[in-house]
């Protein structure tokens, strides 16, 4: 079974890769954002990106961590993140930090599954939502899985 961690410093649980620039081994010293990952198409069972993802410059580099990482996954297999979020009312996780570089909303993740569409071709790959909630009134958990 392969799990990974992208951005999981020193957090990393054992038996997962991280993929992390900073705490990454070989290869896996990255980036999220350096795409390919140095794993094969449908070749990994479940994936975290836990306080990360707000790390990663919205638009196409955003876009291109969902897609590979959508690429990776075996069918079946997971992707969780979790990431603070713009929230009614307002709270200051999301933006108070001064290296988050995207902001999140609920329905951020929408365009990743479909229900909402861009009015243009974005080459974004869709995923099937498992699990779309906020926790304490400002993190998000989404879980999904590839389409």
């Amino acid at each position: 079974m392969t799990s990974i961690e992208i951005g999981g410093g020193t957090l990393v649980q054992p038996g997962w890769i991280n993929l992390d620039s900073r705490n990454g081994v070989g290869e896996w010293a990255r980036m999220a954002q350096d795409t390919p990952w140095p794993t094969g198409d449908n070749s990994v069972d479940a994936l975290r990106a836990s306080h990360v993802m707000e790390h990663i410059p919205a638009g196409q580099e955003r876009i291109d961590v969902m897609n590979e990482a959508h690429r990776v996954l075996r069918p079946g297999g997971v992707f969780e993140v979790i990431v603070p979020i713009l929230n009614n009312p307002l709270t200051w996780h999301a933006i108070a930090d001064p290296t988050h570089v995207s902001f999140w909303v609920l329905e951020s993740f929408h365009y990743f599954d479909g229900h909402f569409a861009a009015n243009a071709d974005y080459g974004i790959r869709l995923w099937n939502t498992l699990e779309l909630e906020v926790r304490g009134g400002f993190e998000c958990h989404w879980k999904g899985t590839p389409r």
